[in-house]
């Protein structure tokens, strides 16, 4: 019921969201764009490739539900028409570039971004927001490189949670940009097998985690990377950090769910089934989540099969732009020798932060 409750107070913030949208993009009636300017922009019902994966196969639009898809499409259109009606309002560039990204357009929306960056420079959710389409479109090094301007710019915002706000996922978990910025950072260097400053990142992460549910997040990535970086005394204190009478909410259980597995409490068989992978985005994150934990255990435990098995899986569903599926395809880039070249060692003056939540 809960769950219920809140999928529906998810789609009224959505809907008011786009009315919103509408009334400015009626309300301004910019004109139509060229047809040059149109046609640079891929539709990924047409089956082309949106980016390119870490050993360079294409990555397509993924499957999704009829609804969902117009959806994003009706989006993209209506913050378009309040970018082109607002174009020295830094707000058009955010929402239109973060439709996009929505959509797996993530060049286009690393355009529009690199644009809003010529006349904002000085902001950092344009940064942080082209840094995240970067590494979503697999491009390690810019990606770290904006990531990092972003954390730079943003040490005195006045805006923690963003100039547009944060993602409705990431709102309900109550996440500010800092953690966000941080969050996408670590998982860029992890993706470079670059655990030692992927830690770093996660570690900061803690620093802005202001409830349980960003706490198991910044936990999820912080043990997949410990683990592995002979981190062992720190791995195993996150792991005595979680357990299954955490209050949260039903967005955050996935993460939860995945650091019981790891710790043992709690068997793969009740809390994922690999036979059964997503149909719809709606339902992938929450699978993907799960599915790369198992994956990552089973590395642990020295079962590269069992471990390449899964990944293979979660890289079957076809639902790219998630974290946890850049991860995993991070993961087969490197068993498979594919040289993802290194990022620079970043230096932090951060003090690490653990609670133990009940």
């Amino acid at each position: 019921m809960i769950q219920f409750i809140l999928s529906s107070k998810q789609t009224q913030i959505y809907l008011i969201s786009i009315i919103i949208i509408g009334f400015f993009a009626c309300k301004n009636n910019p004109a139509s764009p060229n047809p040059t300017e149109q046609a640079k922009f891929d539709d990924p019902r047409s089956g082309a490739a949106l980016a390119a994966s870490f050993d360079g196969n294409k990555l397509v639009e993924w499957p999704d539900l009829d609804s969902i898809k117009n959806r994003r499409t009706y989006n993209i259109e209506m913050t378009r028409a309040v970018y082109l009606g607002h174009l020295n309002d830094v707000k058009g560039y955010l929402l239109y570039g973060r439709a996009f990204m929505e959509n797996g357009q993530v060049e286009n929306a690393a355009d529009i971004f690199s644009k809003g960056i010529l006349k904002f420079e000085n902001t950092p959710d344009l940064f942080q927001a082209r840094g995240e389409s970067l590494l979503k479109s697999r491009q390690l090094t810019a990606a770290i490189d904006d990531l990092w301007k972003a954390g730079q710019k943003m040490e005195n915002t006045p805006n923690p949670k963003g100039i547009i706000g944060m993602g409705l996922i990431d709102s309900i978990a109550d996440m500010t940009l800092q953690y966000k910025n941080y969050l996408l950072m670590g998982i860029a260097f992890q993706c470079n097998n670059d655990f030692s400053n992927a830690d770093k990142m996660f570690e900061v992460c803690g620093d802005f985690s202001t409830n349980s549910d960003l706490w198991v997040r910044s936990y999820y990535w912080q043990y997949s990377c410990y683990t592995r970086s002979n981190r062992m005394v720190d791995a195993k204190s996150i792991l005595s950090s979680v357990n299954d009478k955490m209050q949260i909410l039903p967005s955050s259980k996935p993460y939860l769910d995945a650091m019981l597995h790891y710790k043992g409490t709690l068997a793969e068989k009740d809390f994922i089934d690999l036979e059964n992978p997503p149909k719809n985005s709606i339902d992938a994150e929450a699978w993907i989540i799960g599915a790369y934990a198992v994956g990552v255990k089973a590395l642990l435990d020295k079962d590269q099969t069992k471990a390449i098995d899964v990944f293979k899986k979660i890289l079957a569903t076809g639902y790219w732009t998630l974290l946890p599926y850049i991860a995993a395809e991070g993961e087969m880039a490197h068993m498979k020798g594919v040289v993802i070249k290194d990022a620079e060692e970043i230096q932090l003056n951060t003090q690490e932060k653990r609670r133990n939540t009940k």
